[in-house]
């Protein structure tokens, strides 16, 4: 049984997730070699060689952790989402295609960066995660879309990390006060909205 998918995609997400993926590939090569370099220099001028070595591998370590980090979080950007009733599929920035269905989505979120979809992490493995920038074209249409299937299976949407349900939308957005405020205020702008147009 085929699905019927609403595909919603940015080529200039991939075009910077890439380059973001070079840069990050030239820095470590970078440091990495320079630290290489410095190694002959440690055993040569360094009192306590191995000491000096110990550390430098701690340092490595960090720096491989650290990039590593990165590197999965850049994978979990997509540029192109298909959205189904009974999953997602996501594309990253070099194509690999990644199937999340609801069934095992953990919450959905939007913050600053756009909205994420998170897998419930199993048994040795942690969850997937795809990371929808707001940079794409029809950003409001395909959250409220993601909105509509996370609730359609019972999913929790949150907005920074709490639940939508238990915000304060006015402190949020305090333009939404004034408008409420100069509504309620102004009683010809609601007796017009019921009487219809008059003449």
């Amino acid at each position: 049984m085929s699905d019927w998918y609403e595909v919603f995609d940015n080529e200039q997400v991939q075009f910077d997730t890439r380059r973001r993926v070079a840069r990050l590939v030239g820095v470590l090569v970078v440091v990495l070699g320079a630290i290489a370099g410095a190694i002959p220099l440690i055993l040569l001028y360094v009192p306590f060689p191995f000491v000096a070595l110990g550390l430098v591998g701690l340092v490595v370590a960090g720096i491989l952790a650290w990039a590593s980090r990165a590197f999965l979080r850049l994978r979990s950007v997509v540029w192109c989402v298909k959205l189904s009733v009974h999953r997602v599929v996501g594309y990253d920035y070099a194509r690999r295609k990644s199937v999340l269905p609801w069934t095992e989505v953990e919450r959905v979120e939007l913050d600053a960066a756009g909205l994420v979809i998170a897998q419930a992490p199993a048994e040795g493995r942690p969850g997937r995660v795809f990371r929808i920038p707001h940079l794409f074209p029809d950003f409001p249409r395909l959250s409220h879309r993601v909105v509509e299937y996370a609730e359609a299976h019972g999913l929790p949407v949150c907005v920074d990390g709490r639940p939508w349900q238990l915000l304060d939308l006015s402190a949020l957005y305090p333009f939404m006060a004034e408008c409420a405020i100069a509504g309620s205020v102004d009683p010809s702008r609601g007796r017009a909205l019921e009487g219809g147009d008059e003449a």
